[in-house]
């Protein structure tokens, strides 16, 4: 007895495991049944949902959405406030309880509810004054389908989708190899590879290098398994996500991605596009459409003198057309249809408030960064917002230098004059020279009179300053600076009335070998140089001594035999052109 018990044990235990794995498809963890709204219990009859199946690439539009085998839908009755998942049989009919049944062959899911609606309509009555709906009947899960895609993406084959995803995103799948080679195998992968690499080697006299680059966006062809087709356009629909140029896939369709047919023609779409470009043209293209579908103009767009170029068709003649786009944009005027070879310019805006400034620094009150006017900012308006000079500001020795720019709008450096250096053919050797070290020493000064503009109120003295401009205020000196062949240089306290001997006796006098008539005074406004007689010394001043030139021993006797052999030479000459004469 003990034994027939322990046996029935046993069968009981290994008929429940059976069932667990008969009502659990493929043993997921991830497939379960979905027990109903009203807290009852699962109804094992009812389908499932899987979590795998739940891929979008958008919200499914139920005017558009097709039904098919495996669709899960919820109905939901409001009259005793019950919900349950139907699902499309294989023979494409939907049992709707207490209702009947339902064809969906060749419907969309609007068709579907709008049918079921009427149904329940006319088997239940509506309580007087109640406007709440019967039933609601909504796609829940979409089925799982199998396309193939074929021609030139990187991995042409069988792919499992939802009926919910769109061809766009198919075809950006199958583009992606590397996704897959987990999937088929490194062989069976690298065949593929090989395979159309032979198929692009083919094709190269025809296309040219590149050939396995050159798939079309715009033609791809969608082909459904009652016969009917549909046109992808990848261009059109990335940039204006209308569905009609990327419908949704059905099971069964096969999808083909044809080359370019770059002999049939481009449209170029250039300037204040977002996505600017060449794209293959499709007959039916309108300038609105081409605009929008390149993720349409730039902020700055100036869409009221839009420009097509379009030539003769020889090619010796453009002739362009000014469209308002404007007017298309608002419905005030009709698109403008394009043709094969059409060039499409959408400008800019002018804007002429460039951002444009100049730093001030040094002996001001609030020194910085200031914005600018183009060409309206005078150098006085800009020292005025800078709070002024503080009380020790060497207003005269104030610059202004700015920097050199081409054509281009671009910084001239320093390698770039020297490379002019070259370019002069009119110079002499000398003048090169001379420009090349001028060049090296060159420090982009303004010419401005800061002492005749601020200290004596001289408006003429005013300059326009430009964009990049540094204006400089030094502090002013109390003293000058006394250096060269004498006897202690370094600054000396500046004195009102003191001349070029009186410094240079503070400085320790002169040094041996120091050439007196020589002594120059720097100016620090100018940094000119000025004889003693003809300036007079100024705080910041600078008195330069040089040295007395020296030279080697026996240096004059060999000037004089130069100068001798010289004159020889040239007597020699003229004696001999006397002797040929006679």
């Amino acid at each position: 007895m003990k034994q027939l018990s322990l046996i029935c044990c046993i069968f009981f235990l290994t008929a429940t495991a059976a069932f667990a794995q008969l009502t659990s498809p493929g043993g997921s963890a991830t497939t379960q049944p979905v027990p109903s709204i009203t807290g009852s219990l699962p109804d094992k009859s009812s389908p499932t949902l899987s979590q795998d199946a739940m891929i979008f690439d958008g919200a499914v539009d139920p005017n558009e959405y097709r039904l098919g085998p495996g669709d899960i839908l919820q109905y939901r009755s409001w009259t005793n406030n019950d919900a349950q998942l139907l699902m499309v049989s294989a023979d494409m009919m939907l049992m709707v309880p207490r209702i009947g049944p339902f064809s969906a062959k060749g419907k969309s899911l609007a068709q579907i509810q709008q049918e079921v609606g009427e149904a329940v309509e006319k088997g239940f009555q509506r309580k007087a004054g109640s406007d709440k709906p019967f039933f609601t009947l909504s796609l829940t899960q979409p089925r799982r389908i199998m396309v193939n895609i074929l021609g030139q993406v990187e991995l042409p084959g069988a792919y499992a989708f939802t009926a919910g995803t769109r061809a766009a995103l198919a075809v950006a799948v199958a583009n992606k190899p590397t996704q897959r080679t987990s999937l088929i195998g490194d062989q069976a992968f690298q065949r593929e590879e090989e395979k159309r690499k032979r198929e692009a080697d083919r094709l190269k006299p025809y296309l040219g290098e590149g050939a396995e680059k050159v798939s079309s966006l715009r033609n791809i062809i969608v082909s459904h398994s009652d016969g009917t087709t549909d046109r992808i356009d990848l261009f059109r629909f990335n940039g204006t996500h209308d569905p009609r140029f990327s419908p949704l896939l059905r099971e069964g369709d096969v999808i083909y991605v044809p080359y370019k047919k770059i002999n049939e023609g481009l449209i170029g779409v250039y300037g204040a596009i977002r996505s600017p470009g060449d794209y293959e043209f499709v007959l039916g293209d309108s300038l609105w459409q081409i605009i929008r579908s390149a993720f349409g103009p730039s902020d700055n767009a100036d869409l009221s003198k839009v420009e097509i170029a379009r030539m003769n068709p020889d090619g010796s003649n453009i002739g362009i057309q000014i469209i308002d786009c404007n007017a298309i944009k608002v419905g005030a005027a009709s698109d403008v249809a394009l043709q094969s070879g059409d060039r499409v310019f959408v400008r800019d805006h002018p804007d002429l408030r460039e951002l444009s400034r100049v730093i001030v620094k040094g002996e001001v009150a609030f020194p910085g960064v200031y914005p600018i006017g183009r060409s309206n900012t005078k150098l006085s308006d800009v020292i005025k917002i800078a709070g002024g000079f503080t009380p020790y500001a060497f207003v005269a020795g104030g610059t202004v230098t700015r920097k050199r720019i081409d054509i281009d709008n671009k910084d001239i450096m320093m390698d770039d004059e020297r490379k002019l250096v070259g370019r002069l053919s009119n110079l002499e050797v000398e003048d090169t020279a001379n420009f090349r070290a001028m060049t090296e020493s060159r420090q982009g000064y303004v010419a401005v009179d800061m002492h005749q503009l601020f200290e004596k109120n001289d408006a003429s003295a005013d300059i326009t300053l430009r964009d990049g401009d540094v204006v400089s205020i030094p502090p002013a000196s109390n003293s000058v600076y006394v250096w060269g062949y004498v006897g202690s240089l370094g600054y000396i306290p500046y004195q009102s009335g003191w001349k070029v001997d009186d410094y240079i006796t503070a400085a320790g006098g002169y040094a041996e070998g120091a050439e007196k008539s020589r002594t120059r005074i720097i100016k620090a406004r100018t940094r000119k140089w000025a004889e003693p007689d003809k300036s007079i010394v100024e705080a910041g001043d600078e008195i330069y001594v040089p040295k007395e030139a020296t030279y080697p021993a026996g240096y004059s006797l060999q000037k004089a035999a130069v100068i001798v052999g010289i004159l020889t030479g040239i007597l020699y000459a003229v004696s001999i052109v006397v002797a040929l004469r006679k």
